[in-house]
Formats: structure tokens, C-alpha cells, sequence
């Protein structure tokens, strides 16, 4: 359980930072959904990672447990 709740702390902060920064530079340099949908991908990938890695972990403890 501590590992998903250091990944879910860490993936909300760096999706924050990426949305802020899709944000920016929508706004200012790059007029187009595109960012947007780059960043999106890039947020489902990290989330798919993370609950691969606690899968993974609770595997593991399961196995342990058994």
C-alpha cells in the first residue's frame, strides 16, 4: 500500500506540472489541442506503469503471504 500511495503522489505531481505546462504553452506558443492530447497520453502511460508496478508488488506480498 505504500508503494501506490508514493506512485499516486508522484503521478499527480507530475501530471499537474505537465498540465500547467500543456497549459502555457497552448496559450502562448502552440494554438492546438495538440498538448493537450500529448499530455493526456503521457498521463495514461504514467498511470499505466504505476498500477503495473503495484500489481506487480501485491503479487509479490501475495505470493509471500501464501
Amino acid at each position: 500500500m505504500t508503494r501506490a500511495a508514493v506512485l499516486s503522489a508522484r503521478n499527480d505531481a507530475l501530471a499537474n506540472i505537465a498540465i500547467i505546462g500543456a497549459g502555457l504553452v497552448t496559450a502562448f506558443v502552440w494554438r492546438s489541442a495538440w498538448p493537450d492530447l500529448i499530455v493526456g497520453l503521457a498521463i495514461a502511460a504514467l498511470n499505466a506503469d504505476a498500477a503495473r508496478e503495484v500489481w506487480e508488488a501485491a503479487r509479490q506480498e501475495h505470493d509471500a503471504a501464501a
